[in-house]
This record gives C-alpha cells, sequence and structure tokens, in this order.
C-alpha cells in the first residue's frame, strides 16, 4: 500500500461501496533530508537520538544487522557496542537469555521487512548480568528520505516497574493491614502488660508449675536470684538471645545480655530496670531496652521484671521480655508507606490542578456539536500527560487537537502543557498543512529542550460545499503514532479511519509526516481518544478497536453528551491506570435548523 493511501475497517462493513468515495487521501511532501550515513552504516540522523531516554532505540538493516542503537540501550543493559554492533538484531545480548524469545524477535523483524505491519508487543529481554526484565516493544519499518534505504527501526521502554505496580499495591495494602493491627496491638498493651504481671505473680507463688508455662510462651522468661545470676530460662529466651542454657545457667545476666547500651556505651547494673525490681521489691516496667544476642548484634525488647517475695524479704525476680524487632520494622514500614502515599497524593493533586486548568471547554460552531471529556486515571495511580483541544481558527474553521505524553508522573503533565501550548499557537495561524505544523511543532520542541516524546493526532474540519454528493464538510488530520479516529454513522456502523502509522513526536526532527483526508456525511459522529480508552492489559489494539465499535454500536442517534458518558462507562473501568481524553464531534445538516442547545458561535468548522 503506498504512502498516504486511507485503510478502512469496520464493525459491519469492511469496506465502502465501490460506487462512493467518501474518503480522499493526499500524500503529503516530506522535507528533504542529507541522506549522510555514520559509520557502521547507520544514517547519520539517528545518531541525534543517541541521548534518548528511550530504554531501546536501535536502527538494523532490513536483513536485522544492527547498525547503532542509542546510549541507554548499552548503558542500562551492562552491554558494550563492540561486542553488540554488527550482529543481528536478535542475536544481540538482549535477547541472549532466550533462544524461544531470540526466535521470536527474528520472526518480527523478518514480518515487518517483508513490508508487514508494525510490530507492538510486550517481550523479555536481557541484562549483560544475565537478568530479565520487561520491554514494550515496537518494530517498525522506516525509509530514508533521500536515499530511499529502508531500515527496521525497533525502539521499546521498559515496563517491568510497571508491570510490577499491581504487585506493590497488594503489598503495600497487605502492610497498611499489618500497620492496622500494629496500632489495635499498641491500643491493648496495658492489657498486655497486666497478663504479664499477673503471669509473673503467679510464677512467683508457684514455681512447681512453671515449667509448664516457660516452655509454651513466646515471650523470653528470666528467673534470677538476689545476685542477678540466671537460675532458670525458657526456651524462647534461648532462642531470642542465642546463647544456650548451659551458658545461662548460674551466670549473670545482665553481663552476658544486658551490659552495653543501644549506642554501645557501658549499662551500669544499678540503672538497669531488672536490678532496680531487686532493690525496690516493686514490679519495674520497660519498653525501650536493648538485649544482646551470641553474635553480637542488639534485639530491641519491651521487658517487665516482677519481684519475687517471701516472708517480707526479696528473693529473685522473674523477668518477662519481647522482642520487638518484627514490630518495630512493621511501624517503620507503614510510617514509610504512610510517608510515600501522602507524597504521591500530593503530587498527584498538583498535576491533576495543572492538567484541568489546561483542559479548556471546547468551542460551539454552527451546525456541530462538540463535546469534549477528559478522565483521570483511578485514586492512587499516577497522573498522566493526557490531553485535548478544540478551538475555531479565523476562517471558522474548527481544529481539534488530542494527544498522549509518555510517562506517568508530575513531568509527564507539565510536558503536555508545553505540547499542547505548541500545537495550539502553531495551528491557529496554519491555513491546513497539518504535517506541517507537526514538523514545526517538533522542531520548536527539540529547539526548547522539549524532550519528551508524545503521541498527537491535528485535525481540521472544513467547510467544502463542492464536495461530490451530500457531504459539506472535510475532515483533514495528520497523526503522530496515535490511535486511529473513529466515524460513528447514524445507524451504528462505524468506520476506523485507519492509515499507515507515523513516528510519534520527539523521535526525529523533520521526519516526513502524511497528511490524510475525509468527507463528513450529515448525522455522523467524529470521535477522537487516547489509549487509554482502548488499551488493556493482555489485548491487542485491534481487539481494543473492536471493542470500541462494539461500545457505539447502538450509540449513534444518542445526544453527543450521552454518547460520551455511556462510552467511558462501558469501556473504562473503575481501577484503569491510564488517563483518557475523548472528542467527540455530531455533524448536523446544515439545510435544517440546529437541534436546540445552548447559543453557539457563527460559523462552522
Amino acid at each position: 500500500m503506498g504512502p498516504g493511501m486511507l485503510v478502512l475497517s469496520s464493525s459491519r462493513q469492511s469496506h465502502p461501496h465501490p460506487d462512493q468515495e467518501p474518503f480522499i487521501d493526499i500524500p503529503q511532501p516530506s522535507p528533504p533530508a542529507d541522506g549522510a550515513v555514520a559509520v557502521g552504516g547507520a544514517p547519520a540522523w539517528f545518531h541525534a537520538l543517541d541521548d534518548t531516554s528511550l530504554a531501546l532505540l536501535a536502527i538494523c538493516r532490513t536483513d536485522g544487522t544492527l547498525l547503532a542503537a542509542n546510549r541507554q540501550a548499552f548503558e542500562g543493559s551492562g552491554l558494550t557496542p563492540a561486542e553488540e554492533v554488527g550482529r543481528p538484531f536478535w542475536a544481540t545480548g538482549w535477547w541472549s537469555g532466550s533462544t524461544a524469545v531470540a526466535e521470536r524477535v527474528r520472526a518480527w523483524c523478518a514480518e515487518v521487512a517483508a513490508g508487514g505491519a508494525p510490530v507492538r508487543a510486550q517481550t523479555p529481554w536481557f541484562q549483560a548480568d544475565g537478568s530479565e526484565r520487561t520491554l514494550d516493544l515496537t518494530l517498525q519499518l522506516v525509509q530514508d528520505q533521500a536515499t530511499g534505504t529502508a531500515y527496521l527501526l525497533p525502539n521499546g521502554t521498559d515496563v517491568t516497574d510497571r508491570l510490577a505496580a499491581a504487585h506493590t499495591a497488594a503489598q503495600a495494602t497487605a502492610a497498611q493491614e499489618e500497620a492496622e493491627a500494629l496500632r489495635r496491638l499498641d491500643a491493648a498493651r496495658s492489657a498486655d502488660l497486666a497478663h504479664l504481671r499477673a503471669v509473673e505473680a503467679q510464677l512467683s507463688r508457684a514455681l512447681e508449675l512453671s515449667e509448664k508455662v516457660l516452655a509454651n510462651t513466646a515471650d523470653g522468661i528470666y528467673g534470677l536470684d538476689t545476685d542477678g545470676r540466671v537460675e532458670f530460662v525458657n526456651p524462647a529466651a534461648i532462642r531470642i538471645t542465642g546463647h544456650s542454657r548451659e551458658e545461662q545457667l548460674g551466670g549473670e545476666q545482665h553481663a552476658l545480655i544486658h551490659r552495653h547500651r543501644r549506642d554501645g556505651s557501658p549499662y551500669p547494673r544499678e540503672e538497669c530496670p531488672t536490678w532496680r525490681a531487686l532493690r525496690t521489691g516493686v514490679p519495674v516496667v520497660a519498653d525501650d531496652e536493648v538485649f544482646w544476642r551470641r553474635d553480637g548484634t542488639p534485639v530491641p525488647v519491651e521487658l517487665v521484671a516482677v519481684p519475687t517475695v517471701e516472708d517480707g524479704a526479696v528473693t529473685g525476680v522473674v523477668v518477662s521480655f519481647r522482642d520487638l524487632t518484627d514490630r518495630r520494622a512493621a511501624a517503620a514500614q507503614g510510617a514509610e508507606l504512610r510517608r510515600l502515599e501522602e507524597q504521591a497524593a500530593q503530587e498527584r493533586a498538583l498535576s491533576d490542578r495543572l492538567q484541568q486548568a489546561l483542559l479548556t471547554p471546547p468551542p460551539e460552531p454552527d451546525h456541530l456539536h462538540v463535546a469534549v471529556r477528559y478522565q483521570p486515571a483511578a485514586h492512587g495511580a499516577q497522573v498522566g500527560g493526557d490531553w485535548y483541544d478544540a478551538f475555531q481558527q479565523h476562517d471558522g474553521s474548527t481544529v481539534l487537537v488530542i494527544g498522549d505524553v509518555v510517562g506517568h508522573d508530575s513531568r509527564a503533565a507539565a510536558a503536555m502543557g508545553q505540547w499542547r501550548g505548541l500545537m495550539r499557537a502553531l495551528a491557529y495561524d496554519d491555513d491546513g498543512d497539518l504535517p506541517a505544523v507537526l514538523r514545526r511543532a517538533e522542531r520548536t520542541a527539540r529547539g526548547l529542550d522539549v524532550s519528551t516524546l508524545a503521541t498527537a493526532l491535528l485535525a481540521r474540519i472544513e467547510r467544502r460545499p463542492d464536495l461530490p454528493g451530500s457531504p459539506t464538510r472535510l475532515l483533514r488530520w495528520a497523526s503522530a503514532g496515535h490511535p486511529p479516529p473513529l466515524l460513528l454513522a447514524p445507524d451504528g456502523t462505524s468506520t476506523v479511519l485507519d492509515t499507515r502509522p507515523d513516528l510519534m513526536l520527539g523521535v526525529q526532527a523533520d521526519v516526513a509526516r502524511t497528511g490524510h483526508q475525509a468527507a463528513m456525511p450529515d448525522d455522523a459522529t467524529l470521535l477522537l481518544y487516547t489509549d487509554g480508552l482502548i488499551e488493556r492489559r493482555g489485548a491487542d489494539l485491534d481487539e481494543g478497536l473492536a471493542a470500541l465499535q462494539a461500545a457505539v454500536a447502538d450509540l449513534g442517534q444518542r445526544p453527543v453528551d450521552e454518547l460520551c458518558d455511556t462510552l467511558l462507562a462501558r469501556l473504562v473501568p473503575a481501577d484503569v491506570t491510564d488517563d483518557v481524553a475523548l472528542i467527540a464531534v455530531r455533524f448536523h445538516p446544515e439545510d435544517r435548523p440546529r437541534p436546540p442547545g445552548p447559543a453557539r458561535s457563527t460559523g462552522d468548522g
């Protein structure tokens, strides 16, 4: 299929009727390129992309030979250009961890090189140390505009961390539940201590029963004489301290496990809670003590020292203690999770305010009804960089823009504002050469150090009474790697205005871009959207588009605002992790009064 040709797919009709020509495709000229080739056979323009933040951006001959790759691809994986350049792409170290993966990559290269459609898939890839990660890989065929030479252009983003997000969220939930349990445990601490005191009192009155209690409690328990020497020790105390029963019996407990403070400084036994209980005959509770294990490591404990009294005289002390290592680790983890949650919420709120401030209401041209929607990701997900824009030009034409910045953080939201501002300013003062607008926007962004990648679709609706047949409006558009528009007829049939994909913004300045056009029938509805509406984990783009066409099959005659709300409710789950932007345009006939609605501006797009 030649450049600029229009490919149609429909839920009910895969090909237009041969007597109708509602879609007109005009290829646009591309800017000249010098065609210079750098050492190793890679085009010179490719080396300008060496510093891109993509995890992998490479260029290969159509036989698969690797000519070059960006710096991040080598440095991020630990591989070196000297070892990898010149090898078949599928035989490089990125795929060396699995022969099955390497064979799959080889098959993709062969398919695309033979003129097949671009391939996008998530695949394992490997680091120099053998560790496996996951890459969101896109493989497509590009052509040097000066030399006519075709190249394979693999590029991708490492999505290992994104795939781990669900697992991390589950861990966070579990940690929050554990922290809540610990808070309940702290609230019951007084009751626990009272119970421990009661146990110790019972032990001092009935030492003959002590062995059964000592052997079955998780708390460590010592029995000391008036000199602090160990008379008995239970299994839990042996386990917690690492000292055997033989090492402890008859020895001074303080000198063995309690002689140093947490910072390693000496701990005089006269200041020890156990010795205070021996001296005063009064139970002592301490919740921040440190015992020392046999291997020299500290263990935080809380303890209760209860003196044993016979005939009014102190005869010893029973010390019960609990290892706080796990509790404190859980508390620290809970505090860190709360801090991270608060930080994420603050960043999300800031980015949301920025994004909402930039998403302005649409224009209201006569006999066009433009509706827009923006739905942020589910609570707790990172903010995205989706945006829409709609405005009228001085000649009455209506311009539509929809885009998606790569990334999900506050930087993506800021980059979205920069791309939106550039596109709005450049498109407003243009007479309809939409591919040129995209090239100017990319050159301007590069000159202003806006390096974030983005997809975008720029469209213009014009009044064209000279069109053959009944349509009086013409849609022109150019796409930079963005999902295709959908045209919905009143009877519910829909057509995907699918075209050969151009590169996304930010990859290569002055890349050739193609414009497209199609006549817009009266009463039809045009839908522009971001990938959050159709992409779901485990499903490819074709499945997403099919789901979209099924979802609008009964909405062709519904009011546009109701159509948007119903479509979002049907396709976007409550726990979606990506933002969604949507533009819907209904084309009302010009020979009939416009349906009732709010006041509209004069003119038409």
